[in-house]
């Protein structure tokens, strides 16, 4: 058969088809269908034409079975018009696993030392890091990893992996040449971010258990360490020698509102309610008792997944694990904050070393590099000349 006698059969099927179809019902169908199309291209941002080319008149006829399903499910959507505005609502119907199980959060590619000699560490931080954060994770090493520095520190970022083959060599390579990256087995996105921090207690639980204490920062979060020690944490000790078990030092919300719109947005079907009943921690500084690490890991692979991590594993987990007690460092204790505005009128006020934080949010770039400097200034004019 010929191209020709193809194209002329597949047109004379069609005339066949569209003869039975009323012009209003035709009419209706069209607008309805370019609705459609309109919408896949909003939630799709991916399309493919395909073009098909009819081989024998058994395909014309299976092609023309899909026009008349696709004709019933026009005609459906034609009287329920909600299902169109679904996707156009930023409404994505993802679904979420039942529980952070094992599975869910292994390694792909660890450390070259697990945790090393916890004794001699003053802290192990998990760093919470997009995968083409590279420039904020050099950084951060440069920052925290100096071996001059009273205070001993094990510095680990958490990386989901990539499906671009180059970023994932550029990963692997970093890794090879630092070996300070846990990269784990789900994609590196925004819904897969309790996994992320589930992967990070579930290595430090493995391979941390004698470290001192556990701290979780983003990779945009500048930190003085030696006034956090200095200025806070042996004098926390100190005045309070029963609170070193079973804490979580953050900035801490209670009753915060559910957000249900914007990037956080969160459906009714995930969480009815209007606020949150427990108290949980803005998740860019927080600070953990090491005897809760494996509780916590542990509790998050049983309890129901939520995907805001911040709520889940510093919200949630603690509900259910009951007897742990949050320290407030933020809002009016002034000890951390996100807002850089208020970190700023500080240093003004009282000057870096009046002023009472030692943690504030940035842009991880061009502010975090600012406040470093000043800090090494401020150093080297300590230093006797």
């Amino acid at each position: 058969m010929t191209s020709n006698t193809m194209i002329s059969i597949q047109a004379k099927n069609r005339r066949a088809y569209l003869s039975h179809l009323p012009v209003q019902a035709l009419s209706l169908a069209m607008v309805v269908l370019c609705l459609v199309l309109i919408v896949r291209l909003v939630c799709h941002p991916r399309v493919k034409l395909v073009f098909v080319q009819v081989q024998d008149e058994s395909n014309i006829d299976r092609l023309m079975n899909v026009i008349t399903d696709q004709r019933e499910k026009i005609r459906e959507l034609s009287q329920n018009f909600k299902a169109l505005q679904h996707c156009s609502q930023d409404m994505p119907a993802l679904k979420y696993p039942k529980h952070a199980s094992d599975d869910l959060t292994g390694v792909l590619i660890g450390t070259n030392d697990s945790c090393g000699n916890t004794s001699s560490l003053d802290a192990v931080i998990l760093v919470h890091s997009a995968a083409s954060h590279f420039s904020r994770r050099d950084r951060y090493r440069s920052a925290y990893c100096d071996s001059s520095s009273p205070h001993k520190l094990k510095v680990v970022f958490l990386i989901g992996h990539v499906r671009d083959a180059n970023l994932q060599i550029n990963l692997e390579i970093e890794n090879r040449k630092h070996g300070d990256t846990l990269i784990g087995t789900f994609m590196d996105t925004y819904q897969n971010l309790t996994l992320k921090a589930v992967m990070g207690y579930r290595w430090a639980a493995e391979h941390c258990k004698g470290a001192k204490m556990i701290i979780k920062m983003d990779d945009d979060v500048f930190f003085n360490v030696e006034k956090f020690f200095n200025s806070f944490w042996y004098k926390h000790q100190q005045r309070n020698p029963r609170g070193q078990r079973r804490s979580i030092f953050c900035n801490v919300w209670e009753n915060a509102k559910v957000g249900r719109t914007g990037k956080w947005k969160v459906g009714k079907d995930l969480y009815a309610n209007n606020t949150y009943y427990f108290p949980y921690c803005a998740g860019f500084f927080i600070i953990i008792t090491t005897d809760l690490l494996t509780p916590m890991y542990q509790a998050a692979k049983t309890i129901d997944f939520f995907w805001i991590d911040d709520v889940f594993m510093y919200g949630m987990v603690p509900d259910a694990l009951g007897g742990i007690r949050f320290w407030q460092i933020g809002l009016k204790s002034r000890q951390i904050t996100e807002t850089y505005k208020n970190y700023k009128k500080c240093k003004e006020k009282d000057k870096l070393s009046g002023c009472s934080y030692w943690a504030v949010l940035t842009d991880g770039d061009k502010l975090f590099d600012s406040e470093q400097n000043e800090l090494k200034k401020y150093k080297k004019s300590l230093k006797p000349v």
